[in-house]
């Protein structure tokens, strides 16, 4: 652009305006990329979710950008990997429930069993999988009664973890005093 120019200028010639949106606001051309739409990140289950289950869809979006967006439906990401990413190793199992309840993954659990096991497979639902089906965007089916009930749920848990330790640590102070 010449000194002294309109910026503008471009713009009302035609054409202009649409090369500099591609150039500096279209995805970068060396890195992988994940997009999410403005009616996404505008949900209610999107703005529902905690900043575990953020992370870990953040987390199972980096894996697919990692398999250059190709294995959706086929994303193993361990939950020492979840715990790496900065979710506590004891919250990971809950977050990802969450995810799955807030529509934004399809978890395909897998097994243990003797000495070993079988990973979860993770598939983001706004994209579409790897054997071609069209995305179930599982997420637009939640509103507001199931944020509502996920949180009465996640109410009734927190309060039963909290009646379970104060009963424990009522065992113990008494177990303490009877030795005492």
């Amino acid at each position: 652009m010449r000194v002294g120019a309109d910026r503008h200028e471009g713009a009302r010639k035609g054409g202009a305006k649409v090369v500099i949106r591609r150039k500096y606001n279209g995805p970068p051309k060396d890195e992988p990329w994940l997009w999410l739409t403005r009616e996404l990140i505008n949900s209610e289950a999107f703005r529902a979710l905690s900043g575990n289950a953020m992370k870990i869809v953040m987390r199972v979006g980096e894996e697919h950008m990692a398999h250059g967006g190709t294995d959706n439906g086929k994303l193993l990401v361990t939950h020492k990997q979840f715990a790496a990413y900065g979710i506590r190793l004891a919250s990971v199992a809950e977050a990802i429930r969450e995810a799955e309840f807030f529509g934004f993954l399809a978890v395909d659990r897998g097994m243990a069993y003797k000495g070993g096991h079988e990973p979860n497979l993770y598939r983001l639902t706004w994209l579409g999988c790897h054997n071609g089906f069209a995305p179930t965007n599982q997420w637009k089916g939640i509103g507001d009664q199931h944020v509502k009930v996920w949180r009465e749920r996640r109410a009734v848990k927190v309060l039963g973890k909290k009646n379970r330790l104060s009963r424990s640590r009522e065992t113990t102070s008494t177990v303490i005093q009877l030795r005492g």
